[in-house]
């Protein structure tokens, strides 16, 4: 095994946690007003930490363990390195920050190492579904199917009113507008996917240095 790669993204909490309170003070109160008078807000209050895909540590199967030993090189280098960060039990958001990835990108290894076997399958229906969704494998309506907000009769039903809008007015609405407006989801819900999923080709890159 490789050696243990610092975490950015814990050397950036821990030089703000450092930070006197009169500073900590401010930030936490210009992170407060942006969250709460912004989109963003609706990142927050729709989902739990357990369902966070950022958040979520993958865990390496007996084959993945076996495949990171001795490196058979069947797999990408991008797979190994992903495997190498859930050996040091790196969140998804830890492995990006420290291969330099963007949310899509480790998604789409992610699930890669999942369809091999490398790690396991998220317990959780939100993690797998949004790493589904950020990797760009499922649209906006299968996300909601696949995490049990929606069904297949309801997305069905949107589509149909989406096409019928189309074709009677010429205008082709957004299927998250329509989803609201039947009643199937809340606007929190559909702002929070797509913001993140409009942010996921950014790259972490911190201001404050160690």
């Amino acid at each position: 095994m490789t050696a243990s790669v610092q975490s950015t993204f814990k050397a950036l909490i821990k030089d703000i946690l450092s930070l006197p309170v009169w500073i900590k003070q401010v930030i936490y109160m210009e992170l407060k007003e942006e969250l709460e008078n912004s989109t963003y807000k609706s990142c927050i209050n729709t989902i739990s930490k357990r369902d966070l895909l950022q958040l979520y540590i993958p865990k390496l199967t007996y084959t993945g363990k076996k495949e990171l030993e001795h490196k058979t090189n069947k797999y990408d280098d991008n797979i190994y390195a992903f495997l190498e960060c859930a050996f040091q039990n790196f969140s998804i958001m830890e492995t990006a920050i420290n291969n330099k990835w963007n949310l899509h990108e480790c998604s789409k290894y992610f699930l890669e190492a999942i369809n091999a076997d490398l790690i396991t399958t998220p317990s959780s229906s939100v993690v797998k579904g949004t790493a589904l969704y950020m990797s760009g494998e499922i649209r906006l309506g299968e996300f909601f199917v696949k995490i049990g907000k929606i069904s297949i009769e309801e997305i069905d039903n949107a589509l149909r009113t989406q096409k019928g809008i189309e074709d009677s007015l010429g205008d082709r609405p957004g299927l998250a507008e329509i989803l609201v407006s039947l009643g199937f989801l809340t606007k929190n819900e559909t702002e929070g996917i797509l913001l993140l999923k409009e942010d996921c080709h950014k790259y972490f890159n911190p201001t404050i240095k160690n």
